[in-house]
């Protein structure tokens, strides 16, 4: 049996923070900002789910001050889909966004986003 040295914690979600978000697009306005880390930290993302109930336009996950996209959807082609395995990093201080554009009228969108702050 090995010793308590070797063993490490497989359980890697333990770490990591999530956010959750459902806009309506009716009362929202985009950027819609998602997620702001603390003082002097900076996120890193690990997963990312945009789903939508519109059938065009576009909508992206991204960091506000860099423009650095973490993630997108076309509506036209997908109604939401999930990216695993995200390492996108913002600044220091740098908030995400949620920024839509040509989504069907009162269209609604559900975020959820894993994240690290480091």
């Amino acid at each position: 049996m090995p010793s308590p040295d070797f063993v490490k914690n497989v359980d890697i979600l333990a770490t990591e923070q999530s956010v959750t978000a459902e806009i309506d697009t009716s009362t929202e306005t985009s950027p819609y900002t998602l997620l702001t880390p603390s003082p002097g930290k900076k996120i890193t993302t690990r997963v990312a789910v945009i789903q939508t109930d519109s059938s065009t336009g576009e909508i992206e996950i991204k960091y506000k001050n860099s423009g650095k996209i973490i993630y997108k959807i076309y509506c036209s082609k997908f109604y939401g889909n999930p990216a695993p395995f995200l390492n996108v990093q913002g600044d220091v201080d740098e908030p995400v966004v949620v920024e839509w554009s040509g989504l069907d009228v009162d269209s609604k969108i559900f975020i959820a986003l894993t994240y690290k702050e480091v």
